[in-house]
């Protein structure tokens, strides 16, 4: 017969090797997590990587952020996908860097205020799931945030979205009722109609222009003495953007009866400090002339520099090779054209130039309504499952159009009939694996972000 001491000592010895192989095995993810961090973020300079790790540092949310590379490594091949995917017909436009703050309000081509995604610097061609995945990440680690959210609560916030998802996808089998949709104040609910109504009050031209600029002589000029945001540029920087306009005014599809003058350069500044995964990346401000000579109606360009996308060496080659197809090798290309397909009246300024640094630079208008919902103000579980569903059915939408609807020689299939052929009658599968993909990674992101705090 055994003895108690001989029982006890053999369990604590496993509860000890458990401890040590635990140990371990975050001692290697934490090594995997800074070698990954460091090879990412080589080509920025010192100061530029100490601003974006400083930011990353704020929360489990902005390192998940800043790291989007790290989700793809983890999960961009995941064998998971073939269950309710996985192959080419399940492959749409991607934002490819989905989490709640990636979404928001803006003003499409009509003006109507409207609220969708609004970051494509990462966009790529792959399965649907890899947006729904990181999107319900977000949604976990935004919850875990705000503090007020038990674990089934958490799961319940997944579900809404997810089931919305998947609601929306099947509501578009069949139709392209997806080509036209705009979530605005008039069809939307909880908390984002008032959101929307009161970015559509508060934001205009003149209040954006008042931020960025002031006018000497009676002409709008760049304020690069107002703030920290913008600085001056070299006066070979400001000749070569103003060099590029004509260039960069042959890659637009709107704004056919725009007057001769507009485009005109008033002024280039620098952007800096803006965003967090694409801290670092060259980008400038160009204030042109508008459709009158009033100085209230000119218009801020966006002009930001593009590379290659954190999916890039984790997608099948055949993925790759349709991105690159579409795009011809050019990264800006490539973000345009994936927020022409996912958009819809998208801002009739998108296009691009290559500048004299060898850069790809995708070129938007700055928007005087984009703003991101301020996730703070979901502290109830109504609220939050509100708009998750919302944002379900957003980012449902978006795909759904980003295939044959958008060119059917990239795309020869419905991607919404296909989604709904491959979860109908298990919605409750799909939701159960969203649900625990989230859960988890949510989980091993706040791992992810104390061993980064505690390394960098």
């Amino acid at each position: 017969m055994v003895s108690l001491h001989t029982l006890r000592t053999a369990f604590v010895s496993a509860l000890l090797a458990l401890f040590a192989a635990d140990a371990v095995a975050a001692q290697s993810r934490t090594s995997f997590v800074v070698a990954e961090l460091d090879a990412f973020n080589a080509s920025l300079s010192p100061e530029g990587r100490a601003e974006k790790y400083a930011r990353m540092k704020e929360s489990a949310f902005t390192f998940f952020r800043g790291s989007n590379h790290l989700y793809w490594k983890d999960l961009g091949t995941s064998s998971q996908l073939s269950t309710y995917g996985g192959g080419t017909y399940t492959r749409t436009w991607l934002g490819g860097d989905m989490h709640v703050n990636n979404t928001g309000s803006f003003d499409d081509d009509q003006g109507d205020i409207v609220f969708g995604l609004n970051d494509f610097d990462e966009a790529v061609i792959g399965d649907y799931q890899l947006d729904v995945w990181r999107m319900a990440i977000s949604l976990v680690l935004a919850a875990r945030e705000n503090g007020v959210f038990t674990a089934s609560d958490q799961a319940a916030i997944v579900d809404a979205f997810s089931e919305a998802y998947l609601d929306t996808m099947a509501g578009f089998a069949g139709n392209s009722g997806e080509t036209t949709k705009k979530f605005r104040a008039s069809n939307t609910y909880g908390l984002l109609d008032d959101f929307l109504s009161e970015v559509a009050s508060s934001g205009s031209r003149v209040k954006l222009l008042d931020e960025w600029t002031t006018k000497v002589s009676g002409v709008r000029r760049f304020n690069t003495a107002a703030g920290p945001d913008l600085a001056p540029v070299s006066s070979a920087v400001d000749s070569d953007l103003r060099s590029r306009m004509a260039s960069y005014r042959s890659t637009l599809s709107g704004g056919s009866t725009w007057p001769s003058s507009y485009f005109t350069v008033k002024g280039v500044a620098q952007r800096l400090h803006a965003g967090i995964g694409s801290l670092g990346a060259t980008r400038y401000y160009v204030l042109v002339e508008g459709a009158t000579t009033s100085q209230d109606d000119d218009r801020i360009l966006d002009v930001k520099a593009q590379r290659t996308p954190s999916a890039w060496p984790h997608l099948s080659s055949s993925a790759v090779s349709l991105t690159a197809s579409v795009c011809g090798g050019d990264m800006a290309v490539r973000a345009a054209q994936a927020y022409k397909a996912l958009g819809y009246r998208v801002d009739d300024h998108l296009g691009w130039m290559t500048l004299a640094d060898g850069l790809s630079y995708v070129v938007r208008e700055v928007s005087p309504w984009k703003e991101s919902f301020p996730s703070a103000e979901l502290n109830t579980l109504t609220r939050f499952t509100n708009l998750a569903e919302q944002w379900g059915q957003v980012l449902a939408t978006h795909h759904a159009r980003a295939d044959k609807d958008w060119d059917s020689t990239v795309f020869p299939y419905s991607v919404d009939s296909e989604v709904h052929a491959r979860t109908d009658g298990d919605h409750s599968g799909f939701r159960a694996r969203v649900r625990a993909i989230a859960t988890d990674y949510a989980t091993q992101v706040q791992y992810d972000y104390a061993s980064f705090v505690s390394s960098f």
